[in-house]
Order: structure tokens, then C-alpha cells, then sequence
């Protein structure tokens, strides 16, 4: 139980230190077919056609695009890891962001059956 709330907070420090100041809400509406790209919803900057290498404002670079999730990379420069220390957050170089296709967010959680004893 310690170490799931120690990775619980290792990944909230993670997400406070991300720069959201830029960022525009994203939804991955999910992958072309037969294709390498995907599209997304930056709100009022609109739809755009992704590819692993492209730049998302305030979100970071395109790792991945599958079916099911976008993956991004945001990768931290000295001066903002230097930042991040001195207001004593988590430091790290590369943060990955797994954004869910838009419809798979919304999906109602399955309740299983519990176990007789």
C-alpha cells in the first residue's frame, strides 16, 4: 500500500510540474486508417493532422499515435529542471503523456463479480 501512494505522488508531482500555462485542451479523436497520423482538438486552434516528430503547443512533441492513445513526450531543458528544483518539484528529463482516444475517456468502468470466500 506505501509504495502505490509513493507512485501516486512521484506521478502528481510529475503532472503539477508540467507547463500548462501554454497548453490548450487536447482530445485525440484517434488514428487515420491506413495511415501513420491521427487527429486532435486544440479547442479554438481547431482540429490538426498529427504524426510521431510533430510539435504540440504546450504539450510537446508526438511520440506515437495508435488507435486507442496519443503518446507525447515533453523533454525538459537545465534551466526548467534547475526551476523545477528550486521550488522543490520532481525533476525529471522526459515526461510522457498517454492522451485516450476521446470515445475510449468516456467508457462506464466494468464492475466484476467479487470472489466468494
Amino acid at each position: 500500500m506505501r509504495t502505490i501512494a509513493l507512485i501516486a505522488g512521484v506521478l502528481a508531482g510529475a503532472l503539477l510540474a508540467a507547463p500548462s500555462v501554454e497548453a490548450q485542451p487536447l482530445r485525440y479523436w484517434g488514428k487515420q486508417p491506413g495511415a501513420g497520423t491521427g487527429w486532435i482538438d486544440l479547442g479554438p486552434r481547431g482540429y490538426h493532422e498529427i504524426e510521431p516528430g510533430t510539435e504540440i503547443p504546450g504539450w510537446g512533441r508526438v511520440k506515437e499515435v495508435t488507435n486507442s492513445r496519443l503518446v507525447v513526450e515533453q523533454m525538459r531543458t537545465e534551466a526548467e529542471k534547475l526551476s523545477l528544483r528550486e521550488r522543490g518539484l520532481l525533476v525529471y528529463d522526459v515526461l510522457e503523456i498517454h492522451v485516450l482516444r476521446e470515445d475510449l475517456r468516456h467508457l462506464q468502468p466494468v464492475s466484476l463479480p467479487r470472489p466468494h470466500r
